[in-house]
């Protein structure tokens, strides 16, 4: 009997081994798992409950996710707990956000492993993105390190972006990066965070995360967001000037500094450097230039038709590639600013620089008047720049232009009172104007100023100011193409104007007695086709 019962006992003790040794093959697709959730509704997973992918982030690398700032010098590096995470075949992935920054390694990139969701607790996003909160090293069931050649291989358009492509690592085809002067991140250094790098600067380790625009072949644009612990980003070698892949882990991301929810449906978080795949020969574009002003041969004066100019009030400033004037249609000073898109990180004592923590010190141009000038009380409507061109030799599917701009001189007195909203028009004839069709306003960010800023008796903080200039596109209407004369303006579309606080405010308004300080600097400008 005793003998009989201890053969029993083995036996159950074996089945319970097997059980346990196979629950964690019971997957549950992402799909269904997805399927489960309400957006903006958190579940807590009490059950058992597996998934099976692959991972397409790398641990440690610095650029999985936005690092958010807690103080005026201190970031909470987030993305050192952030992993993604893809379906086998690649279709959907989610974004896992670990327990402790320790447990990074143990999820190395291109693993295949299953996982545990027990007691972790699930949110969908409005965006359709899935995150995982609460995962840990022992929710790994199984892992087999696999290689880059295992990854399926998603290769889209930027337009053909969907919900479904979150957090999955992606493949766009045709793309190059829009403004080709400076670095993958050009920002001011000082404030950035620390690295080998940038050490001559001695920053304060304060801000982090500026996006670089990519456009490709289809008139498609993405912003793809490079964190400034990421060595790779501004190492001296400029940036490719053809078209070719841009790879990267898809996500959907607000960033305040940019100012807040601006950066569209789908942005891209490259995993290192290597994912900007583009031909370095600038033959190897897409598109073709018609007309670009960067001002980057460092030199105070500007082209115009009487000769070099350091100051210019309405005297049209010429194109530094192919034909185009642009006039200033603003009361006031206009001058050479300061531009952060130098590719290197000098200092004083380094001979070939152009300027000093990655600027170029007169790579903008730089407009200085009062507040009331950026609006036509008269005719009720803003008041900036206008470009002219010809588009008669131009043919082709797409026309578009490019700009960047930022307000303030890095300090804490021209940073705030100036117009919020920007937008672009068009005119034939130069009289009458069309706003462009689904261009969204622009939202103009002040650049940075050290310490704090009083104001009526109250200190406020750069904390929400921008690192560097913000890049905008605009797809033109294709009907431009094919006349001798076409005029774009950019302008302020609104009448918010920003106002100083830990939180950035655009509540403030403009008003016709408002003598208001107020500085604006237009970086890269460039209208092409294809």
């Amino acid at each position: 009997m005793k003998s009989r019962l201890k053969w029993l006992l083995i036996a159950l003790l074996i089945v319970a081994t097997a059980v346990s040794a196979t629950a964690a093959e019971r997957i549950t697709s992402m799909r269904e798992v997805r399927d489960m959730l309400s957006k903006d509704k958190e579940l807590l997973v009490e059950q058992d409950l597996f998934i099976e992918g692959y991972i397409v982030s790398k641990p440690n690398g610095h650029n999985s996710d936005l690092n958010t700032q807690r103080n005026q010098t201190s970031l909470r590096n987030t993305d050192l707990t952030t992993v993604y995470f893809e379906s086998l075949n690649g279709d959907i992935g989610f974004r896992l956000k670990l327990q402790k920054r320790k447990s990074a390694p143990k999820f190395p990139r291109y693993a295949k492993v299953v996982l545990s969701l027990k007691n972790t607790v699930l949110k969908l996003s409005k965006a359709g993105g899935v995150t995982v909160d609460g995962v840990s090293d022992s929710s790994i069931m199984k892992l087999e390190q696999c290689a880059a050649s295992d990854i399926p291989v998603k290769v889209k358009s930027i337009g053909e972006l969907t919900a479904d492509d979150l957090y999955t690592y992606v493949t766009l085809r045709d793309c190059e990066i829009l403004f080709k002067d400076g670095a993958l991140s050009n920002v001011y250094e000082r404030y950035a965070q620390l690295t080998p790098n940038n050490k001559k600067c001695n920053p304060n380790k304060s801000m982090d995360s500026w996006p670089i625009l990519i456009c490709d072949k289809e008139g498609g644009s993405i912003y793809a967001i490079v964190n400034t612990l990421c060595r790779w980003r501004r190492n001296g070698n400029g940036v490719p000037q053809g078209a070719g892949d841009m790879r990267g882990v898809v996500t959907n991301v607000a960033l305040p500094r940019y100012g807040g929810d601006v950066l569209g449906n789908y942005a891209l978080f490259p995993v290192d450097g290597g994912d900007f795949r583009m031909k370095w020969s600038a033959t190897e574009s897409n598109y073709k230039s018609i007309a670009e002003w960067n001002w980057n041969n460092n030199k105070k004066e500007f082209n115009t038709k009487s000769g070099p100019l350091e100051v210019v009030a309405k005297e049209p400033i010429l194109a530094d590639i192919g034909k185009g004037e642009l006039r200033v249609n603003v009361e006031g000073k206009v001058t050479r600013g300061k531009d952060m898109n130098n590719p290197n990180i000098a200092s004083r004592a380094d001979k070939d620089a152009k300027g000093e923590n990655g600027v170029v010190n007169y790579g903008s141009l730089r407009v200085t008047t009062a507040a009331h000038n950026w609006w036509d009380w008269k005719k009720n409507h803003g008041k900036g720049i206008e470009l002219s061109f010809s588009t008669k030799k131009a043919k082709g599917e797409h026309l578009i232009l490019g700009f960047s701009f930022a307000a303030g001189n890095i300090s804490g007195d021209t940073s705030y009172g100036f117009p919020v909203f920007w937008n672009v028009e068009y005119s034939l004839d130069g009289k009458q104007w069309h706003a462009v069709e689904g261009s969204a306003p622009k939202k103009l960010r002040s650049l940075p100023w050290w310490w704090r800023k009083q104001v009526n008796g109250l200190y406020y903080e750069s904390i929400d100011a921008g690192m560097g200039f913000t890049e905008h596109f605009v797809n033109l209407p294709k009907s431009l193409l094919g006349h001798k004369r076409v005029h774009l303006r950019i302008i302020p579309v609104k009448k918010n104007a920003a106002t100083l606080g830990y939180d950035y405010s655009e509540n403030g308004a403009l008003r016709p007695n408002s003598t208001k300080h107020t500085v604006v600097n237009f970086g890269s400008i460039v209208v092409r086709y294809n």
